[in-house]
């Protein structure tokens, strides 16, 4: 297999005579070298085999998985030279079925007769096959089976593991214990077979390194929430004499015995830790959310983690091998291969338990082991001799961790210290991840602690063994003090309260910033559709769908202003920069901006500072801004409403002046903006530390509508070379007497027509004794003369004489005072008639839908039958259709393509639109269908989608010999007025058969025929002559049956595709059974002429039984059907 040219593979070094060792060594290059030269080991056939007899369950798909690490080890074993250079080693994989059933043992049995060298692969449940491997002398290896009674050498004398037993981590967690000092211990061990034997194993170590085990209590096995009395009595019983709490139980135990102690008030100030062991549950970084009680998120301690701070889990290690993924990759390869079979999906990444590693260390111990026996003449089935190799042996393990074997012949494992770390960067606050590691010191040592991360302890340091005064302050003697040591200890108390209290709001705040409770996460925002570059809002009701912002564009940056972020309809302000630094003065700005709360203040939702999106949410108002408010020439504002929303500005703004804001700096029409319930909210103010630097070019609408807001800035401002990024107060006080113009006089901040921004710039900024200003003479002519006094003074040349808000508030008392008793009243009727003007709106749009719908139907009917088309419009699915008999009419023009090589395009366009527009006059009266045209042909079928018996081969062929006529006599010169090189002429053929007929197509849809019918009448014009009708004998027969044509003979012809056919001429009619002439339309004597020639009405005959496609124009003339007769 090509594939396996990737495969890993581990060599043997003897390092040491006492503890041999192998070490993985990834070599890839040399591997993948040696393969394409074909210099394997395991291709000498003189090698004799070593047999490896695999058990598993062929059922168990997650076992088939892992099962692909045996060939892949053995693979590795036979490439690498250092690795039982004298034998070839192989396996031989047997379905053991239910591990619980006697199946194992026979295959066992059966294996053994069939010369197998060794036993790997044994489950959960391994004492039985252990014990017979055992007393046949064979070696077994396990992988997964953890089982504590096959590790007495006495009764499994030739049985060994890589998964570590639940008591081997013991040895690290009194390491742990050893590492921060702690001397004494709680123990709680659940009331199961592994747990006991976890526990038995530390109470024996901890006795053994000095370590005081103060209480041992037993859990029930299986812990419930409602067992939570007892861990209650066990925190009243031992909290006074133990610090530091050992749980060996479920994970629903600890969470309970963790919140006991907080609401005891234990774990307020750091003294206590409690470790759980998770003895057989590996660490998996993916699933990280999975530790402490699955739903760590949504419980309760989601909304404070602070109790899990002091809480320390120990797990087996995940691996710290970089090529895992690799050897994972190879290990899924494996198991899809031969004996296994596992059936992976093509597109579905299916995860490689940890087992697979395990599995693949087992094969690599074993050849390593008997590498060195075979080097000593010990024979591979002698399995107690083997099994002295593999024990007191260390190893590198795949999982890129250094691992022993004990004199048991079980593996020590390497666990991981968990403890609970912050995430600022997710929803979930807080998470159990990995501190600390162990690594082994040798055979009778413990494995020494390595941090890889400081522990977030909440006192600062790891919490003491026991008080330093021992728990009953025994340890310190009690000492004469006078009034004076009391009053020093009651200052330093008050001292240290005041200090408490200050140190706790300062942590407070700087948690507060370091939470970025504000952040936006750009995926939670769904966007209305792209909107204009500017910042303006816009209103709802003209935003397309909603969709995923971050879907929005190839760039990545989204071009909308509208969105939706949970569940709240927010307006989005772009900034134009590639990177946001947080710094404190921004978090500190954020902070403040969100913990503003007023009536008459736009609320802020957050601000996402994720590159390319980079932009500030704040909640959208469905009436847009007081700018959109008053352009809306519909919307009658009186007095009354002015007023309403003049004191909301005026509120807004002096809350802003009085909070840590200051000041707006950007005060315009169109940041004030209006909701539902018509109340002003001032918005865009702050986040000047965001805003600044913008180092994106902006779009030209953004620069134009930022260059407008000179517009409204105060004349200080404009001159000042650097002005302030917050503005100032006073600049705010004009701005707002620009705005109060706006309201009064309805014409923009400057009047109509607005004059240039560079103009305005430029007079405002001259100053003088009469400053440039808006025009006063634009003011609605009911404005109180208070009113426009203090616009006036809101906008003088000199700071100074500018009143501020308050002031202004006063000075608006008489206008703020009509509002207590009705404005509710003159709401309500504003309401009212926005209601009834609405109303009128929708009516003339509904009309005008109305109309565009009818044009639309007409537009429909013209291009399809109009039971074709009825049926479209219904919605419903136009079935195709079997008709038994139709005549089907084709035509072209004789020399087409030498006419339009000499003639321009123009010209053969006129032509041909003449040319159809007459034909389309004629065929409106005669029963048929236009089919279609395609450039010089010219298509009509009778017979359908209506039947109308067998007239309709009279009835094309009365159409072929009037449209021949009218070719003759409409474009022949004089007559035509097209300057052609060449006289017009009409090659026709018509044909009579079944056809079938239907809708094709979703987009410009098409009335199309099928059938050979069809093919037949395209033949028959193809080799027709010119002004001749070319007629099948299908169509002859039943023009002679109807009578009242003259046809001739032509003889039997060679048709493409038919062969030979007997077709004749169509002369003409039989004068005594002819239709009376179509009368003269203009008066001439001619009986068709070009569009453009017509002095006729141009609109459309409305013809029941047809629908005729129209040409390149559609018209056609409009004439009395009582003209024309049909057949007898």
């Amino acid at each position: 297999m090509l594939w396996f040219l990737s495969t890993i593979m581990f060599c043997v070094a003897e390092d040491s005579p006492v503890l041999p060792e192998h070490r993985t060594v990834l070599d890839l290059t040399s591997f993948r070298e040696s393969l394409m030269d074909n210099n394997r080991s395991d291709t000498d056939p003189d090698k004799p085999n070593v047999t490896l007899g695999f058990l598993t369950s062929f059922k168990d798909i997650g076992r088939l998985v892992i099962a692909g690490a045996i060939p892949l080890a053995v693979d590795a074993v036979n490439w690498c030279p250092g690795l039982l250079p004298t034998r070839r080693l192989r396996f031989v994989a047997v379905d053991t079925g239910d591990p619980d059933s006697p199946l194992p043992l026979r295959k066992m049995t059966q294996m053994r007769e069939e010369g197998v060298d060794a036993f790997i692969g044994l489950d959960a449940a391994c004492e039985h096959e252990a014990l017979l491997a055992a007393a046949w002398g064979m070696t077994a290896l396990s992988y997964r089976c953890s089982d504590s009674k096959v590790s007495d050498k006495r009764k499994y004398a030739t049985f060994a593991r890589t998964l570590p037993p639940g008591s081997k981590v013991s040895k690290s967690l009194v390491s742990l214990l050893e590492y921060f000092g702690w001397r004494r211990m709680t123990l709680l061990v659940a009331n199961d077979s592994s747990s006991v034997q976890i526990g038995d194993a530390l109470a024996a170590l901890a006795h053994r390194r000095g370590v005081h085990v103060v209480e041992r209590v037993a859990l029930p096995a299986d812990y419930l929430t409602k067992d939570n009395t007892t861990l209650k009595e066990i925190v009243m019983r031992t909290h006074r004499r133990t610090r530091v709490y050992v749980v060996v139980s479920d994970t629903y135990a600890l969470v309970d015995l963790v919140r006991f102690m907080q609401e005891k008030g234990l774990l307020d100030l750091g003294e206590y830790v409690v470790i759980s062991l998770e003895a057989q549950e590996f660490y998996d970084p993916s699933k990280e959310h999975q530790y402490i009680r699955r739903d760590f998120e949504a419980s309760w301690l989601a909304a404070d983690p602070l109790p899990f701070r002091s809480v320390l889990l120990l797990s087996p290690g995940t691996p710290i091998n970089p090529q895992y993924d690799f050897f994972q990759e190879l290990v899924r390869k494996y198991s899809a291969s031969e004996p296994f079979h596992v059936p992976f999906h093509p597109f579905i990444k299916v995860e490689v338990p940890m087992y697979a590693g395990l599995a693949y260390d087992a094969v690599m111990l074993y050849a390593s082991a008997l590498t060195d026996a075979l080097a000593d003449n010990v024979s591979a089935k002698d399995g107690e001799a083997v099994f002295r190799y593999i024990r007191n042996r260390s190893y590198e393990s795949i999982l890129g961790f250094s691992m022993l074997v004990d004199e048991s012949g079980d593996a020590e494992g390497n666990y991981t210290v968990m403890a609970l770390v912050q995430n600022e960067n997710s929803s979930i606050r807080a998470r159990m991840r990995p501190v600390a590691r162990f690594t082994h010191q040798g055979r009778n040592e413990l494995p020494k602690l390595r941090l890889e991360r400081p522990i977030n302890w909440i006192s600062g340091h790891p919490p003491l063994s026991e008080p330093v005064c021992g728990f009953d302050g025994e340890k310190c003697g009690n000492t004469p003090h006078d009034w004076r040591m009391t009053t020093v200890y009651s200052i330093c108390c008050f001292i240290t309260v005041f200090a408490g209290i200050f140190i706790f709001r300062h942590y407070r705040y700087e948690h507060k910033l370091a939470c970025l409770l504000w952040k936006v996460d750009i995926r939670d925002l769904t966007v209305f559709g792209a909107t204009s570059s500017s910042d303006s809002p816009r209103l709802l009701e003209d935003c397309p769908q909603p969709r995923p912002a971050w879907r929005d564009d190839e760039g990545g940056r989204i071009q909308c202003n509208v969105g939706v972020y949970k569940g709240n309809t927010v307006h989005i302000y772009h900034v134009y920069k590639t990177r946001v630094d947080l710094t404190r003065e921004l978090r500190k700005e954020m902070i403040q901006i969100r913990e503003m709360r007023h009536e008459n203040i736009n609320p802020f939702i957050g601000a996402c500072v994720d590159p390319p999106n980079i932009c500030v949410l704040t909640l959208y108002c469905v009436r847009g801004s007081l700018q959109d408010v008053l352009s809306n020439a519909d919307l009658h504002l009186d007095m009354m409403f002015t007023a309403s929303l003049v004191m909301d500005l005026i509120k807004g703004m002096i809350y802003l002046h009085e909070s840590d804001i200051v000041s707006h700096g950007n005060l315009k029409s169109s940041n004030c903006m209006v909701d539902s319930r018509w109340v002003l909210k001032v918005a865009d103010f702050g986040m000047h530390e965001l805003r600044a630097s913008q180092d994106e070019p902006l779009p030209t609408r953004v620069q134009e509508a930022r260059l407008r807001s000179s517009l409204w800035r105060a004349p200080e401002l404009l001159r000042a070379a650097v002005p302030p990024p917050r503005g100032t107060q006073k600049g705010d006080v004009y701005s707002f007497g620009v705005v109060l113009f706006e309201i009064l006089a309805r014409v923009g901040p400057w009047g109509r027509p607005e004059p240039p921004v560079d103009y305005v710039r430029a007079l405002v900024s001259q100053g003088g004794s009469d400053p440039f200003r808006p025009p006063v003479q634009e003011v609605r002519v009911d404005c109180p003369a208070y009113l426009r006094s203090c616009m006036q003074e809101c906008w003088a040349e000199d700071p100074d004489e500018r009143p501020d808000f308050k002031l202004v508030k006063v000075k608006l008392r008489v206008l703020h005072s009509g509002l207590h008793s009705n404005i509710f009243d003159h709401m309500l009727s504003i309401m009212e008639k926005y209601a009834s003007n609405l109303e009128a709106v929708v009516r003339d749009r509904t009309d005008k839908l109305r109309q565009e719908k009818k044009k639309t139907e007409n537009l429909l009917l013209r291009m399809l039958p109009k039971p074709v088309a009825e049926q479209l419009l219904r919605g419903e699915k136009v079935a195709a259709e079997s008709f038994d008999c139709v005549t089907i009419y084709f035509s072209d023009i004789v020399g087409f393509t030498s006419l339009s090589a000499l003639s321009t395009p123009m010209q053969v366009v006129d032509l041909l639109n003449d040319l159809y527009t007459c034909f389309d006059s004629i065929i409106g009266h005669y029963d048929v269908y236009k089919v279609e045209t395609i450039g010089d042909a010219y298509m009509v079928a009778s017979g359908l989608p209506l039947r109308n018996g067998d007239t309709h081969a009279a009835e094309i062929a009365s159409l072929a010999l009037r449209l021949r006529d009218a070719v003759a006599t409409s474009f022949a010169p004089p007559a035509r007025r097209h300057s052609l090189p060449q006289r017009i002429a009409l090659r026709i053929g018509i044909n009579s058969g079944p056809c079938v007929a239907g809708v094709v197509g979703l987009k410009m849809p098409r009335y199309c025929l099928f059938g050979d019918t069809v093919n037949t009448a395209s033949r028959m014009e193809t080799t027709g002559e010119a002004m001749k009708i070319h007629v099948s004998e299908a169509c002859k027969n039943l023009l002679d049956k109807l009578g009242g044509f003259v046809l001739e003979e032509r003889g039997v012809i060679q048709i493409k595709g038919k062969g030979d056919m007997r077709t004749f001429w169509l002369e003409g009619r039989d004068s005594s059974r002819v239709r009376p002439p179509l009368p003269d339309l203009l008066g001439g004597g001619q009986s068709c002429v070009s569009l453009a020639e017509c002095k006729g009405d141009r609109r459309p005959l409305q013809d029941g039984r047809n629908g005729s496609a129209p040409a390149i124009h559609f018209g056609q003339f409009r004439t009395d059907k009582s003209h024309v007769a049909l057949f007898e």
